[in-house]
């Protein structure tokens, strides 16, 4: 059986894609951060369950709360990037997105004294469009990405994605390559079901998330999931949206701590780094 991931992409509340254009990146100094205090909520949560996990980091947080990102690395959890400034790579030239990942790992390999060789990113926009960002992210010393939704979706995805871990890169002038860990889905008829983190989690009953991993697991494809800090926060502060928008960002916040306790009493599950898998798959390519 699969090993199951747990992984986090440690933002602010104020930083997911639905609020393109509400709050310019000059101005979020001056906005409450509330972080800090809901990434400690995850930590507690994990030293309680005894659990490792993986924190992809925004380089934004990173260099405004260093101590937090050595408090995650201490208690033995695996630091990825998350970029810089979560800005989509569907909205960025290659020379702007080298730049972010390289100030990104850099200010997450000083604070941890640890190599960075995962990454998520942001709304996971890694899509046919942006494939060009692989060969920058194998320069920069990421080995494996995690940003690849195989669904049809409005602002993301790759529909055609092999629904299991592969080799998406392999560089031309050496053996090594970069691992996608694609997020989890349910093959239903010739469309990819979602599930395992996030907006999905929140939105379905928990009996219907729990049967979609369970479908999942005996496919012998690993549960990849993914959850943020201001889906912990029961004081998340709102913002005005459409219909669709509210449903999607503010359904099921109060009851996400909860939920996820009882999937992890349910499933078990690991961080990348101590899942094995990244060696597995690489060698067996």
């Amino acid at each position: 059986m699969p090993k199951n991931i747990l992984s986090f992409d440690i933002e602010d509340w104020f930083h997911p894609e639905i609020f393109d254009g509400r709050f310019p990146l000059e101005h979020w100094i001056r906005l409450e951060s509330r972080v800090e205090q809901n990434t400690e909520i995850i930590l507690e949560f994990l030293k309680r369950k005894n659990m490792t996990a993986t924190f992809f980091v925004l380089g934004w947080v990173a260099e405004k709360y260093p101590e937090l990102i050595r408090s995650i690395a201490r208690e033995g959890h695996e630091i990825g990037s998350h970029l810089f400034s979560h800005k989509m790579i569907t909205k960025m030239t290659p020379d702007q997105f080298q730049q972010e990942l390289e100030r990104s790992l850099q200010v997450l390999r000083e604070l941890t004294q640890q190599p960075v060789m995962g990454f998520r990113a942001p709304t996971f926009s890694i899509t046919r469009k942006t494939l060009w960002a692989f060969p920058i992210m194998y320069r920069a010393g990421i080995r494996y990405d995690s940003s690849v939704f195989p669904i049809v979706h409005d602002r993301y995805g790759i529909p055609d994605s092999p629904r299991k871990p592969y080799i998406i890169y392999k560089d031309e002038h050496s053996r090594g390559g970069i691992v996608e860990f694609p997020m989890t889905t349910l093959r239903f008829g010739r469309v990819n079901f979602p599930l395992g983190g996030g907006g999905y989690f929140r939105l379905y009953p928990f009996w219907f998330s729990r049967f979609l991993m369970k479908r999942c697991q005996a496919e012998g494809v690993p549960i990849i999931f993914y959850a943020h800090p201001w889906e912990f926060d029961k004081n998340l502060p709102r913002v005005d949206l459409n219909f669709v928008g509210k449903i999607r960002h503010y359904t099921g916040i109060k009851k996400f701590l909860e939920r996820l306790d009882r999937l992890t009493d349910t499933f078990e599950f690991t961080s990348f780094e101590k899942s094995g898998m990244l060696n597995a798959y690489s060698l067996s390519q």
